[in-house]
């Protein structure tokens, strides 16, 4: 897997997520490809995941923390909703009724 597999993999909650994180461990920190976007798109499918049960709250605000310190991924068009998620006491918690609100805004 290479660096630009493994982070759709980490950034769409993908089912190689956990070999992805390993993989990109094996990679420096200066990317070698042109910048990923990450928008709405990917944002409204991780909430999604979290909605259905299929991640939690923890596994939510880890995935935000990542998308924050990766140099390779650009998320300047969802960046409040990932700054809240990476710091969700800012929000009042990360709870189902609060997620819900951000995918009305979203939709």
């Amino acid at each position: 897997m290479n660096r630009q597999q493994a982070l759709q993999q980490i950034i769409t909650f993908g089912e190689q997520r956990d070999a992805a994180v390993s993989a990109l461990a094996q990679f420096g920190w200066d990317p070698s490809f042109e910048v990923i976007s990450v928008d709405s798109h990917a944002l409204i499918l991780v909430l999604t995941k979290y909605m259905s049960g299929d991640i939690d709250a923890d596994d939510l605000a880890l995935w935000s923390n990542f998308i924050e310190c990766r140099d390779e991924l650009d998320y300047s068009d969802i960046e409040g909703y990932i700054y809240a998620l990476a710091d969700p006491e800012q929000m009042g918690g990360i709870s189902l009724a609060n997620i819900d609100k951000m995918l009305t805004v979203l939709y």
